[in-house]
């Protein structure tokens, strides 16, 4: 895929960083269940070598007791059985209850690794957090935040069982033949060296396809999600949508199919090589019972020392194949967390002229990768108390304007003072304070209502009078009169009594949550009214108009903004003009032009068309 060129593979010192580095993440999310499973690993690991060795002595306590008729040869030989018998119950047994603390670490450290992607973005700035490639690096973080992890602290054990269990049965292959060793090491090289090479093939195909599986999952929830439902059937686009989901999804199914089927006959072919390095020592053990060089107890134990000590070695080298396959993965969970966090924050808690309010001094912003800036060159004055009404053409500026005065984005040049200090010099949750924002669009939180309201404080706990008063502010008291549990009903239909609201009532609710905000003195509504009728409406801006406060209000319908004090046209990121209505009507210019054809539309009879 064209993305591959840009998926970037760790060295092997980095490899090992990163291993490390996921070993002590585990180990800070939960040392007593690591402590625990690495003791039941250790005792895990010798019990094969021992089956094993247990068995030899059986068998030859077996023929020795055939030979000689002994009752005693006899009941050695059932107690060899019956230590074989218990060692592999054991092992069994051992084997069930490291799988259930496994299970714990699993949730511990899915639950550790998620608190640590969550803490780094909510420290992101929203520049940040709204780039594609932090999109897609948070994306990859999260799809494999507790597998990828959890996999790699696995292998680990399974690693180090392996790596013990080898040594037991090398330390019983040596006194025999010291050359079998070597032949059980050679019979599981080739796997592990085909399982290396595939690995690298694969995180580059799964990690450069991340953008393409997210746009087959937005289509497949277009086919699904309620909300699109309406449009999607209205426009007969569900085949259309389908085909697009169904050619995505053959595109990367057949990558997908045919990387699979490369590592599958690629690794069967290794497997072959690796069973005839087995059946070769098998041969030589044969041949030398038939010999009488060795007894046949001791033919078992070479035989079953062969067998189990290649598939040993194919698990230990596959352990780290599989651990270096992980830590590909795992680099994506420590790229964000180690991504810098700005540290250089303000503050103030308050300006050097109290009574300057808000100043734009030369400035301009560009998106990454814009061809041409959002607002550029704007200087604009804001004084206490004022009431400034901001219109514009889409894409001219109106809403970049609003995160630059809100604090969420740093000018590409000029600045903008707060009371006389520069918005960077001042302390984030000071800034905050100072303002309450109705965002375009806003959000819509599957909350209860009284928690979709308390969200304007950050759902800090409120008192329902607090939670009223905002709810009678924002014009949505009628709403909350006609839900079945009043500030308790949740909001979702995904919740069994759960109720959906239609988009104006959404709006009085995120105005509710903005007018929560009692203590700020600067109101900032983006499109407050574009949901909301006619006498909502009328309703809203009188009480905007009433409240006392600085309010910047956006608006497409010019009505809304007659009673503000100062208007101010923007074209392109630039104040085209600016003045109050009766001089932007006199002037003529473009809001004149555009006031007239609103109130043509309103004014225009009907029985004329």
């Amino acid at each position: 895929m064209t993305e591959d060129a840009k998926i970037a593979m760790p060295e092997a010192r980095e490899s090992l960083a990163l291993a490390w580095r996921t070993l002590v993440l585990a180990w800070g999310a939960a040392p007593r269940l690591i402590m625990l499973i690495a003791g039941l690993t250790l005792v895990a690991a010798v019990a094969p070598a021992l089956a094993v060795y247990l068995a030899k002595l059986m068998i030859d306590a077996v023929l020795l007791a055939i030979e000689t008729g002994e009752a005693a040869d006899r009941d050695l030989a059932l107690g060899y059985a019956a230590g074989e018998a218990a060692v592999i119950g054991g092992l069994v047994a051992l084997r069930r209850i490291t799988g259930h603390y496994l299970n714990l670490l699993r949730a511990e450290l899915g639950y550790h690794i998620g608190n640590r992607i969550f803490s780094k973005t909510a420290r992101l700035d929203l520049e940040t957090l709204e780039r594609a490639d932090i999109q897609q690096q948070i994306t990859l973080a999260r799809q494999n935040a507790v597998a990828r992890p959890f996999s790699m602290v696995q292998r680990v054990f399974d690693a180090a069982q392996n790596g013990v269990t080898l040594i037991s049965f090398a330390a019983l292959l040596i006194a025999y033949s010291p050359w079998l060793v070597l032949l059980i090491f050679a019979g599981g090289l080739p796997l592990f060296l085909g399982e290396l090479k595939f690995s690298g093939a694969g995180f580059r195909y799964y990690t450069g396809r991340t953008p393409h599986v997210r746009r087959r999952t937005y289509l497949e929830g277009l086919m699904v999600s309620p909300a699109a439902a309406p449009e999607r059937l209205h426009a007969g686009a569900s085949d259309a949508i389908s085909g697009r989901q169904q050619a995505l999804y053959r595109s990367l199914h057949a990558e997908d199919r045919a990387l699979q089927g490369r590592r599958s006959w690629g690794g069967a072919a290794l497997i072959g090589v690796s069973s005839l390095i087995f059946i070769a020592g098998k041969l030589y053990a044969v041949f030398q019972a038939v010999a009488g060089v060795i007894s046949l107890g001791q033919m078992t134990l070479l035989i079953a020392a062969l067998k189990q000590g290649q598939n040993t070695v194919t698990s230990l080298l596959a352990a780290f194949s599989g651990a270096y396959e992980d830590v590909l993965y795992a680099s994506n969970l420590f790229s964000l967390l180690d991504r810098p966090v700005s540290t250089d924050e303000g503050t103030l808690t308050q300006g050097p002229l109290p009574d300057d309010g808000y100043r734009f001094e030369g400035v301009s912003y560009r998106y990454p990768g814009a061809l041409r800036d959002a607002v550029h060159d704007l200087s604009l004055h804001i004084p206490p108390g004022q009431r400034l009404g901001i219109v514009g053409a889409n894409g001219s500026g109106k809403s970049t304007l609003v995160k630059l005065m809100a604090g969420f984005y740093a000018p590409s040049s000029g600045q903008i003072l707060l009371d006389g200090a520069p918005l960077g010099d001042w302390a984030p949750e000071a800034l905050a304070r100072r303002t309450a924002l109705l965002f375009q669009p806003f959000q819509r939180y599957a909350f209860t209502v009284r928690d979709n309201v308390a969200m304007g404080q950050g759902l800090r706990p409120m008192d329902d009078l607090a939670v009223n008063a905002a709810i009678d502010a924002g014009l949505a008291r009628d709403v909350i009169d006609e839900l079945p549990a009043g500030l308790d009903t949740e909001l979702s239909r995904q919740q069994l009594e759960g109720v959906e609201l239609s988009g104006g009532q959404w709006q009085r609710l995120a105005l509710a949550r903005a007018m929560l905000r009692t203590h700020a003195d600067t109101l900032i509504l983006d499109e407050p009214t574009s949901a909301l009728d006619p006498e909502a409406e009328a309703a809203l801006i009188d009480r905007v108009s009433a409240a006392g406060k600085t309010v910047v209000l956006i608006s497409h319908r010019l009505s809304n903004l007659r009673a503000a004090q100062r208007i101010v046209v923007l074209q392109k990121g630039r104040i085209a003009e600016t003045g109050t209505h009766a001089e932007l009507m006199e002037a003529g210019g473009a809001y004149a032009s555009l006031f007239a054809a609103q109130a043509g539309f309103y004014n225009a009879d009907p029985s004329a068309s």
